[in-house]
């Protein structure tokens, strides 16, 4: 290719790649900054600590086995009137806030996970005459009808279908093609700023090659 194209022997690639790969690595290094900034603000988000105790059994005889506690982190969504845990990552799923007698010091709550709906779980402390003890136990709680509006609710989102969902593909494929045109851009333009050159001697090419015509000689007299 250097064969063919006049010049291209000349031309000093060493600031041109040095160039690039300094804009590229400015580039990841601001992304890098950018992601980490937006993931610190999401976590903070989830302001509401929570210990989740996962209860297993049919609860016919009113006996529930429970595993091992776990901890996650709940933040208010659609203008405070639901919850959404922080795990599992970038989950949809709404939950019914707890009273605010259940959300105890500290924004701690503590939490009983039957069939992936949560339960409040509420501190009893009984004194007799030598000690105090406390429990914690379940408040019972019916999710029947938060259910019932969360299904109104789903059905109205899905039957209707906003600007987004009708032209992300069309946006997602306007960014990417920006990008490589922004990208060949730079590339066309370092290429031209360091080609200074080859550029003067495929111009004395020209020259000879244009002045090939024109032959000395002596005038007669």
């Amino acid at each position: 290719m250097a064969g063919l194209i006049p010049g291209m022997d000349s031309i000093n690639w060493f600031p041109l790649v040095g160039k690039f790969v300094y804009w590229i690595g400015m580039i990841l290094l601001a992304g890098l900054i950018l992601g980490v900034f937006v993931v610190v603000i999401y976590l903070i988000a989830f302001n509401i600590k929570a210990t989740v105790i996962p209860l297993y059994g049919s609860g016919e005889d009113g006996v529930f086995a429970f595993g091992k506690p776990k901890t996650n982190r709940v933040k208010w969504i659609e203008h405070r009137t639901a919850w959404k845990g922080l795990f599992p990552l970038f989950n949809k799923k709404s939950r019914e806030p707890f009273d605010d007698e259940y959300i105890y010091p500290g924004n701690r709550i503590i939490i009983f996970e039957l069939n992936n709906e949560w339960i409040p779980g509420r501190i009893n402390i009984n004194k007799s005459e030598d000690e105090i003890r406390s429990e914690i136990n379940p408040v019972p709680y019916v999710v029947r009808n938060w259910q019932s509006l969360q299904h109104k609710k789903n059905s109205v989102e899905f039957a209707k279908k906003g600007f987004w969902e009708e032209n992300k593909y069309l946006f997602i494929t306007l960014g990417v093609t920006a990008a490589n045109l922004l990208l060949c851009g730079t590339v066309i333009y370092f290429t031209y700023k360091f080609a200074t050159g080859g550029r003067a001697d495929a111009q004395a090419i020209t020259d000879a090659i244009n002045s090939i015509g024109n032959i000395a000689g002596i005038a007669p007299r």
